[in-house]
């Protein structure tokens, strides 16, 4: 069985205004079944809502690996 590697998306460097752009971009380039481990500097909940209100909920799964202060992680992976 074959595996797909995750992608890995820090965004703590890019600047603020490019960051959902750059979120999404990665998230629909991933294919069926991939996964996304995303880094970031606030909640990025602003993402779940966006995945929901584009393609709704049962299409992804979104899971919190940490939750800042400082640094927050989550692992969202494309059904």
């Amino acid at each position: 069985m074959d595996t797909i590697a995750p992608t890995n998306l820090d965004v703590r460097p890019v600047e603020p205004k490019h960051r959902l752009e750059t979120i999404m971009g990665a998230y629909e380039s991933l294919p069926i079944g991939g996964m996304l481990d995303l880094t970031v500097d606030h909640d990025p909940k602003c993402m779940y809502y966006t995945l929901e209100a584009l393609h709704g909920g049962e299409t992804f799964t979104f899971e919190y690996i940490e939750s800042g202060p400082e640094v927050w992680r989550v692992e969202v992976r494309k059904r």
